[in-house]
Order: structure tokens, then C-alpha cells, then sequence
């Protein structure tokens, strides 16, 4: 594991407990440790001093671990009228910043991470003992655990694999928390979930939500961004281009950094350099497109030891290179726009949403997605009325996973977008894959009875997998990358409005742009659009296609009966329109897989 890495691992105040953990102990350097009362450990792992903060109340612990501005006096006052490890918990939630809260008491510990998933808890049993953790792999060790070959072959599933499968972990006996839940490890009992959260109603007018997201956003960018701190932003579209505006309205000398698109319809850059204009005191620097890493390079390089397979593997390049130009500006934090495009536009599933408050307007918008998309009439109003099960739904992805229902026009109004298989996946695994499906199907429970809501909240927690694993990567130049739109205020003011205010397919992000009136200059609220970033990706595609090759003539996938090798060189060698589409997860598994098999020691 990369020694730039933070993380944790939480046991309870045993004998059993601290032997689990002593080989941890012994294998890894420069280890932190918090104790329990009893000077057991308690808390081991890697942080910085500015992400802890740690009050002791006689005999129980209440910590905060990650981004966030809390003195030890306010934990304790928070803390001080807690009846258990819970309501310990409890007392931090709701606050700015991005955080794990952990507590600790003589019955037991409690620990969750944040609402979008960005901040994630694991656990393991080992024996009669369970251990707690932010990193799957970490657990695996400890407990033992082999990677689940049913679970890596889910993960090959394009675009990617629908909840809870893409949560769950790839490693045997080792389960993760959701999102919405605190994980209680008592004593007495064997581990258990509780639910802390339930999605806001989303009722709030426009200006009312408007003025609830520009306060959320607000602290938190100042959790980041102190008065005269050096603090790098990205300045391209309107997420980024908010946070760096907040940065700068906050007192912070911000450093604006914009990366050219080889794309020649992109228009980023006089947007950027406008935005730096008007909003004055911003250093803005500009990567040139020649300069900055394409998508897949370095994919032979595993220079990151992610805990499960991540796509984030095909842009690491670039955006560790941009955190270092950040660095080299000074700048110990780096804002980005990750999941404000998951929260401020909508799905078209959101229409269906609308459909029972505001149905006239949702029937407009459908005939304007469905002439956008070329959806058939008949194919929409079947969509529309359908009242399949989430279960059922599941089940039937796992009826067609050759790409024959993508590569249809069909409207994206179910559950979830279709599932497909990439085309050199052997026959076997294809198999596996749909009696998995089936077979989870009947267990299967959506995020929310609401399909617009679930697939905005399965939106989020997939998109923020991929930018936690952006941001553990950066952490080894130094830079903290800061997601402020996955902050749990931030994800809760966006979820509190009106669906009308998020779904309107022609007006752009209407949230953010009302909220951002008199931060963001009056002529930048005027955009409307987004860059698209398929162009770079399949230059890099064709310019490390040597390196695609190399990945498939010694192919671990193809050692666990997963991947045809000689279909997967043919497709690289003479790639249709979906290859690059089918290939991301198939190189996130692929790559992941170099990394742990076998797994490097610890350092």
C-alpha cells in the first residue's frame, strides 16, 4: 500500500482484538494508533495531523478523521451528553466538510463514513472478532479473505454494474456499509447496520433551495480554503467555476488550472480565461492539451494499490499531473467539480418523478427527450407505465448481456441503464454472469421506491467511487483533492428541491446557476454548455494501444476464465464504435488484478 495513503482500521477493546491486528502492526511503517480507555488499540492507520481531530471523555473516544475544520473542545462539547457509540456518532452529522465519524465507549465502538459514499466503511469478521476499516483491501488481510471471482466478474459489466453490486466489495467475507448507514460493533453482539439518513423531500422552491445550496457549498469550500491559503481549483465548467469563485470570495490566493481538450468544439478555455478575468486575483495557468496525459497512459504502470477495480485507472495520468502543477503553485488542496453533474442535471428516469407532482410538464419534457434521443412513441409510453420490481428488473439484465438493448434506441427510463457484456468475454463467464443476476435479483432492494431518486443516488455513490480513487492517487504528490459537491450538506440541499428545478432538459443546471447569483460573474451564468471529453479519450485509446495489447498477452482476467484473449487483441486491433465504451471496466478489473495477485507487502 502506497505509504501516501490515508486510512484506518477500528477493533474492539480486547485481547482478540489487539492480536488482530498486531500483524498489521508488524508489516506496515509508520503506523498511527489511537487506544481505548483500557490502552488497548483502538483506531490504527495513516493520517496527517490536520485530519484528526480526537476528544477523550473519561472512558469513551469520539473522533473526526478526514476534511473538516472542528476543534477537540467542540467534538467534546458534541459529544459530552451521548448515551453510546452511536449518538456519539450522531452529534457530527450534518456538519460541513467530508469526514469519517468514529466513537468509541466501554460497550462498544460505532463508525460511518459520509451520505454520497465518498467516505466508505468495510467490515470483517475474523473469528469471533470484527474489524471496521475505510479500505477493503486492508480488511481482506486481516481477515484473510480471497477475491470473489463472482463478484470481479460483475464488475465487467458495462456501464457498470447496478446497486448493490457495484458496493459490494471483490474480497470474500468482507461487506461494506451503505452509504445511508452507521455500523455498530458491540461487544456483546455481532456487527450490525442501522439507518442514520433518509433522502430530504425534495419540495423546496427554487429560490428557497438556491439559497440552502449557495450556504452548504459555501462551508464547504471554506472547510478547504482559508483566508490568504493557497488553494488550486479547477476552472472549466460551472461546478468547478463555482468552487473557485467561493475560494476566491472566502479571502483564499487560488490558483486556477484549466486543461485544453484535444476536442476543437470544447470550449473550456475562453470560458476559463473569462472566468479568471472577472473574477480577478486568480493565477490561472493552462495545460495545453500536448501536455497533459491522454486517457490510458501509463495503464502498465500500477502505481496505486486501489482496494477494488476502478476505471479511475484510465485518467489517473492526468489528473495526477494537473494535482501537480497545483503542487507546484503551493497549493496543498485542489478543488474539483466531481458529482455536481450527478446532482444538479438529471437522468431522464427524473421525468417520471415530475410525472406525479407537475404531470404536464413532465409529458413536455418527454417528448423533448424522446425527440433529442429519437425514442419511439411506443417504446416511451411503455416505459413510462412500467411497474416492474426492482428485482425483477434486475432479473431481466441478465437476459440480454450481448449489447443487443444498448446498441437499441430504447428510452432510459427504468431503473437503471441497460447491462451489457463486452464481446470477448468468454461464453462461460457470460453464462455466470446472468445466473448472478438472477440470482442477487431476488434480494435486491432499490435506494428509494422512486425511480428518478434511485438512479440519482446510484449516480452519485458510482461517481464517487471513481473520484475517491482520483483522490487517493493524488495524495501521493501531496495534494488533498477536495469534492465539496459530495459533502453530505451539499448532496442534501441538492436533493431537498423541487424536481422541477433539476429536471427541465433545456434549461441548463438551473440549481447552481440560481444559487451562484452574485458569486459567479452575471456573464458566466450564461453558459449553457459542457465539454465532452470521448475525443481524448480515444486518442489515448489509439496511442497506448501497444500497451492495451501488452495488457491482453498476459491477461489475468483470461487466468480466471473471464476474457478471450484473442477476441480482446482483435477488438483492439480493429475497434467498432463501442470498444473503448465496452473496455473501461474490463481494464479496471485487469489492472486491479496486477496489483494483488499476488499481494505486495504492505510498506
Amino acid at each position: 500500500m502506497a505509504s501516501g495513503l490515508s486510512w484506518f482500521v477500528v477493533v474492539p477493546d480486547t485481547d482478540a482484538g489487539r492480536a488482530l491486528v498486531e500483524p498489521l502492526r508488524q508489516r506496515a511503517t509508520g503506523l498511527r494508533m489511537l487506544t481505548h480507555a483500557s490502552g488497548r488499540p483502538w483506531m490504527l492507520g495513516r493520517w496527517t495531523d490536520d485530519e484528526v481531530a480526537v476528544a477523550e471523555l473519561g472512558d469513551r473516544r469520539l473522533v473526526a478523521l478526514g476534511e473538516h475544520r472542528l476543534p477537540v473542545d467542540e467534538l467534546e462539547r458534541r459529544g459530552a451528553g451521548a448515551r453510546d457509540a452511536g449518538q456519539m456518532c450522531a452529534a457530527l452529522q450534518g456538519l460541513p466538510g467530508s469526514f469519517h465519524a468514529l466513537a468509541a465507549t466501554p460497550a462498544g465502538t460505532a463508525v460511518h463514513g459520509s451520505l454520497s459514499g465518498y467516505r466508505r466503511v468495510y467490515f470483517v469478521s475474523a473469528g469471533e472478532q470484527t474489524a471496521a476499516g475505510d479500505r477493503a483491501d486492508v480488511l481482506a488481510g486481516l481477515g484473510g479473505a480471497q477475491i470473489d471471482d463472482e463478484a470481479l466478474a460483475l464488475r465487467m459489466l458495462a456501464p457498470y454494474a447496478p446497486w448493490p453490486i457495484f458496493w459490494q466489495p471483490v474480497w470474500r467475507g468482507v461487506h461494506a456499509v451503505p452509504p445511508d448507514g452507521r455500523l455498530l460493533l458491540d461487544r456483546a453482539a455481532a456487527p450490525r447496520t442501522v439507518t442514520r439518513w433518509r433522502a430530504p423531500e425534495p419540495v423546496l422552491d427554487l429560490a428557497t433551495a438556491a439559497d440552502r445550496l449557495r450556504r452548504a457549498l459555501s462551508d464547504a469550500v471554506a472547510v478547504r480554503a482559508g483566508a490568504n491559503d493557497v488553494i488550486a481549483s479547477d476552472l472549466s465548467g460551472m461546478d468547478s467555476t463555482s468552487l473557485c469563485a467561493l475560494a476566491v470570495r472566502g479571502g483564499s490566493r487560488v490558483v486556477g488550472l484549466t486543461c485544453v481538450s484535444p476536442d476543437p468544439l470544447d470550449d473550456d478555455l475562453p470560458w476559463a480565461r473569462r472566468a479568471a478575468a472577472e473574477l480577478g486575483s486568480v493565477i490561472h495557468e493552462v495545460v495545453d492539451g500536448e501536455a497533459n496525459p491522454l486517457p490510458y497512459e501509463g495503464i502498465l504502470r500500477a502505481e496505486d494499490r486501489f482496494d477494488e477495480p476502478t476505471a479511475a485507472v484510465l485518467y489517473r495520468a492526468s489528473f495526477l499531473a494537473v494535482s501537480r502543477r497545483a503542487a507546484a503553485h503551493g497549493a496543498r488542496t485542489r478543488l474539483t467539480g466531481f458529482g455536481g453533474d450527478e446532482l444538479l442535471t438529471a437522468d431522464p428516469m427524473m421525468q417520471l418523478t415530475l410525472l406525479t407532482t407537475h404531470p404536464r410538464q413532465a409529458v413536455r419534457h418527454l417528448r423533448l427527450l424522446r425527440a433529442a434521443y429519437r425514442w419511439g412513441r411506443r417504446d416511451t409510453l411503455r416505459a413510462v407505465v412500467d411497474r416492474r420490481s426492482y428485482g425483477r428488473w434486475m432479473a431481466s439484465l441478465g437476459e440480454d448481456l450481448d449489447g443487443a438493448e444498448i446498441a437499441r434506441v430504447r428510452p432510459l427510463l427504468g431503473w437503471g441503464a441497460p447491462a451489457a457484456t463486452a464481446p470477448w468475454l468468454t461464453a462461460d463467464a457470460r453464462a455466470g454472469l446472468g445466473k448472478a443476476l438472477r440470482a442477487r435479483a431476488a434480494a435486491a432492494v432499490p435506494l428509494s421506491g422512486d425511480r428518478g431518486l434511485h438512479g440519482r443516488l446510484a449516480g452519485v455513490y458510482a461517481g464517487a467511487a471513481n473520484a475517491r480513487h482520483l483522490a487517493q492517487s493524488t495524495r501521493r504528490v501531496g495534494v488533498t483533492a477536495a469534492l465539496p459537491y459530495l459533502d453530505d450538506q451539499v448532496l442534501e440541499a441538492c436533493l431537498a428541491a423541487h424536481p422541477a428545478h433539476i429536471t427541465a432538459p433545456r434549461d441548463y443546471k438551473p440549481l447552481i446557476r440560481a444559487a451562484m447569483q452574485g458569486v459567479v460573474p452575471q456573464a458566466l451564468l450564461a453558459r449553457d454548455t459542457k465539454a465532452d471529453t470521448s475525443i481524448a479519450a480515444t486518442r489515448g485509446a489509439l496511442r497506448y494501444r501497444d500497451d492495451l495489447l501488452a495488457l491482453a498477452d498476459d491477461s489475468r482476467l483470461a487466468g480466471h476464465g473471464l476474457v478471450d484473449v484473442a477476441a480482446l487483441r482483435a477488438a483492439l486491433r480493429n475497434p467498432d464504435d463501442r470498444t473503448w465504451y465496452d473496455l473501461d471496466q474490463t481494464l479496471a478489473c485487469e489492472t486491479w488484478l496486477r496489483t494483488v495477485e499476488p499481494a505486495p507487502a504492505i510498506r
